[in-house]
């Protein structure tokens, strides 16, 4: 399955909710609670979800990955706090190397952006994921969603390599 993993650009933003939202609400819902992904993934979609992600406030680096034209996984950091703030595919494009690939390239940019490692809230969902691509579990605990439902999480550290030149 050919992927194009490149950088989103402001017009992708409901892209990017609607991937957001195919990932958590078929791949996570197993692991939580319908209240949790609702809270994590709230529908529909509106116009102010997606002028909240267009207008970046955290000022998030963002990858898309793209199958054929469709976007079929995003993630993204906040470089100046060396945080992996997400890493999804959509359930179409699950255990194809689509996440891995994202991954990659968005641990490859946070380098490029002086991180020297990443921190994750994952979820319960992705930490065999992320453990598979050298993440370490630092602890479990709550991650605290925008409307102030918590959500199980495990708290996890990756030390990214240095790329020699």
């Amino acid at each position: 399955m050919p992927h194009l993993i490149r950088p989103m650009r402001p017009e992708d933003a409901r892209a990017f909710l609607e991937a957001h939202h195919a990932a958590v609400r078929g791949l996570a819902s197993r692991d939580y609670s319908p209240e949790v992904i609702e809270a994590w993934a709230p529908l529909p979609v509106t116009a102010r979800y997606v002028e909240a992600v267009r207008s970046n406030p955290d000022g998030e680096y963002r990858l898309f990955a793209e199958i054929d034209g469709r976007v079929v996984g995003v993630s993204c950091i906040v470089a100046e706090n060396s945080e992996l703030r997400a890493c999804y595919d959509a359930p179409s494009a699950s255990r194809r190397g689509v996440g891995s690939a994202l991954l990659g390239d968005i641990e490859r940019a946070a380098r490029e952006r002086g991180s020297t490692h990443l921190e994750a809230d994952s979820s319960l969902t992705a930490e065999s994921f992320y453990s598979r691509n050298g993440h370490l579990v630092r602890e479990r605990g709550a991650h605290i969603l925008r409307n102030g439902q918590g959500m199980a999480c495990v708290r996890m550290r990756k030390t990214l390599a240095l790329q020699i030149s």
